[in-house]
């Protein structure tokens, strides 16, 4: 159809000639509203990016005076990020008089990229970029082992960050066998309390 005729048709219908193929030959148009047309594709194109991984950077920070406890947390992080598929960029930051141990911050990056070997692979090596150190991250293209839960003997925490609760289980009392039921003939008395023994004997000593 001729270009002057589409657009006769489109003013009397009250839509827009909108080119959708223009790499075809001939090109494709269509009549249709273009307001319409732009929100459809840019919805198609957010969705894309939503379920593309290559986007995904989730970044953690550290820093060269870290404790103990709060490195094993934060290796749990960088580890549950890329067992989500998800690139990590660790970042260790110096404040002050820490740039005079850079060493340290490099053992730090070294380490954790060593313990996090099950779950992804460095993309970009621990590089020194101003007062800070950086490393890419990539996941496993395979599937992965989940991030490992802590013991309770090492602070008590689960992967959730919960606390570890022990359950004691006892055993249930085991009831005492039922008392000797005396013949009729034969009284039947309790053996004397410690109490009513002394009680016997300080009478006994009254009277003699």
């Amino acid at each position: 159809m001729p270009l002057r005729d589409a657009l006769a048709m489109a003013q009397q219908r009250g839509l827009d000639v909108v080119e959708v193929s223009p790499n075809a030959t001939p090109s494709v148009c269509k009549l249709l509203e273009y307001g319409k047309f732009r929100y459809e594709q840019t919805k198609q194109e957010r969705e894309a990016r939503k379920n593309s991984t290559s986007w995904r950077i989730k970044q953690v920070k550290f820093h060269v005076n870290i404790s103990e406890h709060d490195y094993q947390i934060k290796v749990r992080h960088v580890a549950g990020f890329l067992e989500k598929h998800m690139k990590t960029k660790v970042s260790l930051m110096f404040r002050g008089r820490e740039m005079a141990h850079q060493e340290l911050g490099m053992q730090i990056m070294q380490r954790l990229a060593k313990e996090v070997q099950p779950y992804g692979v460095v993309e970009s090596a621990p590089k020194m970029i101003g007062r800070s150190i950086h490393m890419v991250i990539s996941p496993l293209s395979g599937k992965v082992k989940p991030p490992p839960v802590a013991d309770a003997a090492l602070g008590g925490q689960s992967e959730s960050g919960g606390r570890v609760m022990a359950v004691e289980v006892k055993a249930a009392p085991v009831s005492a066998p039922p008392p000797p039921v005396s013949s009729p003939g034969q009284a039947s008395r309790a053996p004397l309390s410690s109490l009513e023994t002394a009680f016997n004997r300080a009478q006994g000593q009254k009277t003699s």
